[in-house]
């Protein structure tokens, strides 16, 4: 596995890569960075090229030099693929990675072979918009008010704790210690992505294989998601991640790994 960097346009992209094989991208969720796959790339690369990319203005990635939209962060993977040479890949990606993912095969389709996204791809863009407005009273951890006495952490940690109820401390804490550091950056991908899920029923537009991974401890996940995937998906799949919420990765990463293989290799 290693670390490399391309100059776009917009700035640098940090990525990890490893193996070889066909290629295989994996998108993070925000405020996270590629360490988000860093223990599910070793199984992985034993069959593909993986290559997981810090969106701009996230992990070692530049910041933009304005809040971007969904339509930016796209452009800037196809960039991303283009200066690596890649044609065509597989796409992966949880929460915000899902939903770029998704964008990717809805508006570069013949850039995507197959799509693995998490469950709240499912979820209607109503309810997405309700989330928005749920958001307008409840600050994300990033933006809670900083005090000398450090509560503002504790307060954080709580919702971290509450992302991922049943997974012990050491497995919160990188994920916590990622989403505070975001604090020093100016934007991060949580809005625009919201935004751009309440527009539209993006996945139903998805024409390629697609499997859709539900954490049941997820906040977006609801029982029958399973038969919602063969009215919405003109080929699609389900498969639950148990004992795991939305920091699913982080928490189940070989569980996450057997997902994406025995889908990416059938």
């Amino acid at each position: 596995m290693k670390r490399a960097y391309v100059n776009l346009p917009e700035g640098q992209v940090h990525y990890v890569t490893a193996g070889e094989g066909p290629a295989l991208l994996l998108f993070h969720q925000a405020p996270m960075s590629s360490d988000e796959w860093l223990e599910v790339i070793p199984a992985l690369s034993q069959h593909f090229t993986v290559f997981a990319p810090d969106m701009i203005g996230h992990g070692q990635s530049d910041d933009p030099g304005r809040e971007y939209e969904m339509e930016d962060f796209a452009a800037t993977t196809l960039r991303f693929m283009d200066s690596l040479g890649i044609e065509s890949a597989i796409l992966c990606g949880n929460h915000s990675g899902a939903a770029l993912a998704c964008a990717l095969a809805v508006t570069a389709p013949d850039r995507v072979n197959k799509l693995i996204v998490s469950c709240e791809m499912l979820i209607s863009a109503e309810q997405v918009a309700g989330f928005l407005d749920g958001l307008k009273d409840k600050p994300l951890s990033r933006e809670l008010p900083m005090d000398e006495a450090g509560q503002f952490l504790v307060d954080a940690w709580e919702r971290y704790k509450a992302l991922a109820p049943t997974a012990p401390a050491e497995r919160r804490f990188l994920p916590f210690v990622i989403g505070q550091k975001s604090r020093l950056r100016p934007y991060d991908a949580h809005f625009p992505i919201l935004g751009w899920m309440a527009k539209s029923d993006w996945l139903a537009q998805v024409r390629c294989p697609t499997l859709v991974v539900g954490a049941e401890n997820d906040l977006f996940f609801e029982q029958g998601m399973a038969q919602e995937v063969p009215k919405r998906l003109v080929q699609g799949s389900f498969q639950v991640i148990h004992d795991a919420g939305a920091l699913s990765v982080f928490e189940q990463p070989a569980a996450w790994a057997q997902a994406i293989l025995g889908f990416a290799r059938g």
